[in-house]
Parts: structure tokens; sequence; C-alpha cells
């Protein structure tokens, strides 16, 4: 198991949902495979989104949320998942990723903000689109934002 060094950093940044605003739209969803992947199709978004009928419509978006002691990072047997140097955040690099899914196993987050993508093999998460999340962008009820932490 790889375990993170003393030089790691908190991302830069991260993706937060005001459910009062979200209306379940999952245009973030499409926008993402659409940006990701080449094809439009939510099961493969880096970004997740629920509706609970029963619960008045409640509405929850799930995101990476950029932990600061990322467990993900200490499991990955691969070193595949790693800070980026230009926008802090902690991403996978799938070049490396041997598609074990310890990384989901570690995810503190339930469910777990990483996904496995069936037709690549690969575990995928967000990456906060180099520092301009695309699901940001198209949200038209402004319900996610992009918070920018203190380097």
């Amino acid at each position: 198991m790889v375990k993170m060094s003393d030089s790691v950093v908190a991302s830069r940044g991260k993706i937060v949902c005001d459910a009062n605003l979200c209306t379940g739209c999952r245009a973030c969803e499409v926008v993402c495979s659409l940006h990701h992947e080449g094809v439009i199709n939510p099961e493969l978004s880096r970004i997740s989104i629920t509706t609970w009928e029963y619960e008045a419509w409640r509405t929850e978006a799930y995101v990476c949320k950029q932990c600061e002691a990322a467990n993900c990072m200490a499991a990955c047997p691969t070193e595949a998942i790693h800070v980026d140097a230009q926008t802090g955040a902690i991403v996978i690099d799938e070049s490396k990723c041997n598609g074990c899914q310890e990384c989901i196993i570690a995810c503190p987050s339930s469910p777990s903000r990483i996904r496995y993508n069936d037709s690549r093999m690969v575990c995928v998460k967000c990456d906060l689109c180099g520092g301009e999340p695309q699901c940001v962008i198209s949200c038209q009820q402004g319900a996610l934002t992009y918070e920018r932490m203190r380097a």
C-alpha cells in the first residue's frame, strides 16, 4: 500500500452543491460525461445527482470532496492517484490505474465519489476540469459552485 507523503497538500478547490437550488435537471452529469468521455451518458459522469421523490423531491449531488486526508490516494497500489500540480486537485492518472477499485473501497463518502468505468476498466473521479469545472459552468440554477481554497 502506498502512503501519502508529508508533501501532499489539500486541494485548492472543491465543488459544492446547494440542495435548495438544485432542481435535479442533471445537466451537470451530461456536461461532465461529454467533457470527459466524449458521449452523453450520466453513468460515465464524475458527478452524480440523486432525487428522492418520496422525500419532497429532495435532490443531492455526489462529487469528490477533495478530502484533505485522501484515503483513496493512500489505498492506490499503482500511485495513479496524485495531486495535480496545476489545480491542487486529487486526480487519477488513468494510464496508471489498474482498475482494482481499492480507491472506491477507501473513499470515506457513502456512496463513494469514485466510479468504476466498466468499458475502460479504470476508476474515475472529479478532476475539477483543470480548475474550470464544466458542471459548475453549466448549472443554470446556480446550485453548483466552485469554492476556491486558500493556497
